[in-house]
């Protein structure tokens, strides 16, 4: 990774996904899939509560989906939020708010093991932080502030973050422009004193510099790209597979 000299620079933007974090091979149908199934394993050692890892799964797409439309709908430039997504998984599920808990941390414990830091990146952060800059997250998420700051605790613990804008707290996103907007006006500086650095050609890059940050782009390999790819179809082909043996299942059942 090149990473750039930064003597005009007074603040460090940093995405968290795929930048500060580096995500695995798995897509994120597959991940999802994974929480499906620790969820459900959660849901009965804890709860008593047999819920399909199918079921969970397709709640999981399903609310996605429909958060985002209604989104574009009436608010184009903020975020959904992940609690609002996991209130509505509950209500199709039919579970109650501690069960609602346990599809929150099955979440949060997958992102956990999926998750490795980036120590190229935040060595150099850290060195830059001790000259005296300040570091901060800016992330396109669902997931809070809070979230990503236990998620940077948990495979980073000592990184050099002071800050973290995350879209689904301020309701306002970096591929929009507005989540910039909010960084420059929380901060107090001008935006030719922030170097961004991300992985996304629009929201990273394009978006940065239309706000007037001075941008850098990091890009994970393209094997890597196509691995998750692969595994998005392989996810895909699995859960078919899965609701297939399930109706199978339910048509051999005595009446």
């Amino acid at each position: 990774m090149l990473l750039p000299k930064t003597a005009a620079a007074r603040i460090i933007s940093c995405d968290v996904f795929d930048t500060l974090l580096y995500r695995d091979h798995r897509s994120e149908r597959q991940r999802f899939n994974d929480i499906a199934v620790l969820a459900a394993q959660r849901l009965a050692a804890e709860r008593g509560i047999v819920r399909h890892p199918g079921a969970i799964y397709d709640a999981r797409l399903d609310v996605q989906k429909q958060a985002y439309r209604a989104l574009d709908l009436s608010c184009p430039t903020g975020d959904v939020r992940f609690a609002d997504m996991i209130d509505a998984m509950a209500r199709i599920l039919s579970l109650d708010a501690q069960a609602a808990e346990i599809l929150h941390h099955a979440e949060i414990a997958i992102e956990i093991a999926q998750l490795t830091a980036n120590t190229v990146l935040l060595d150099w952060l850290r060195a830059q932080a001790r000259t005296g800059c300040r570091i901060i997250a800016v992330s396109d998420t669902y997931h809070r502030g809070e979230t990503i700051a236990q998620l940077l605790a948990a495979r980073a613990p000592d990184h050099p973050v002071a800050q973290i804008y995350a879209s689904a707290d301020h309701n306002a996103t970096k591929r929009t422009g507005a989540l910039f907007e909010v960084v420059l006006r929380q901060e107090g500086v001008a935006a030719a004193d922030i170097l961004h650095i991300g992985d996304d050609t629009k929201a990273d890059v394009t978006m940065a510099q239309a706000a007037g940050l001075r941008s850098l782009q990091v890009l994970r390999p393209k094997h890597l790209v196509f691995r998750r790819r692969a595994d998005a179809l392989r996810a895909r082909a699995l859960h078919g597979f899965r609701i297939r043996a399930a109706h199978t299942q339910r048509a051999g059942a005595p009446a």
